[in-house]
């Protein structure tokens, strides 16, 4: 049933997407010709350790250049504005070779190139079995929903709360409440399922419940969806 820890029972969960989710794994097709930064040809492996360290909740770019300032800050607002940031992060990743940085960004934003880490098919038909809705909040600028109905679990998610279509990003509590008046649950009552403390856990804020997972490849956290829900009394 319905998850209860101290007292308190969660009726709705909100999950990041990106690192939470979902991995960037393309095929290895999908990178012919790009090359690592030794000129060796770029594996969906090093594309996926790319897009953590571009992404990774920690990642962030000094830079005395305005114009890539303003765009990192704000790249989750705009897809202009995401593209210019991340094309210039990839590069500056020194994983690749520079000029294959566009091309790395193409297949970023495909949503063919994210898989769903193993256990999330699972959670969202166990939490849809209990009557629990689930939204998906994600500071992002681009549409992530082809990624879930490419999986086949589109039909689990209640809500798509994507920080460009509202224009505000995590950690600022609007985009949280955006996403609770859309399932219909109070804070008290709702847990935010992420890999980040600083975006994610901007949850605490309102008195929601929130658990943490590690930002990792997804064969070295099989189960971590499924633990972070248990500890909070959803089975």
């Amino acid at each position: 049933g319905i998850g209860s820890v101290s007292g308190v029972t969660i009726r709705g969960v909100l999950f990041d997407f990106a690192g939470t989710l979902f991995s960037a794994e393309p095929r290895f097709d999908d990178l012919a010709g790009v090359t690592d930064a030794d000129g060796n040809e770029l594996t969906p492996e090093g594309f996926g350790e790319l897009v953590r360290a571009v992404i990774a909740p920690t990642t962030h770019f000094a830079s005395d250049e305005e114009e890539f300032a303003h765009a990192w800050q704000n790249r989750d607002l705009d897809p202009v504005l995401h593209r210019k940031a991340f094309v210039e992060a990839i590069r500056r990743t020194g994983l690749t070779a520079g000029e294959h940085a566009t091309v790395l960004y193409e297949r970023m934003i495909d949503t063919a190139s994210w898989r769903p880490f193993p256990d999330v098919p699972e959670v969202f038909a166990a939490l849809a079995a209990q009557d629990v809705p689930i939204a998906v909040v994600s500071n992002i600028a681009f549409d992530i929903r082809p990624a879930f109905t490419a999986a086949g679990i589109d039909q689990y998610v209640t809500e798509y709360v994507l920080s460009y279509e509202h224009g505000v990003v995590k950690p600022d509590r609007r985009i949280f409440e955006i996403a609770l008046k859309a399932i219909g649950v109070d804070a008290e009552e709702a847990l935010m399922v992420g890999d980040s403390r600083r975006a994610d856990g901007g949850a605490l804020a309102l008195g929601m419940k929130f658990s943490l997972v590690p930002a990792t490849r997804p064969a070295e956290r099989p189960t971590a969806l499924r633990d972070a829900l248990a500890e909070h009394g959803l089975h």
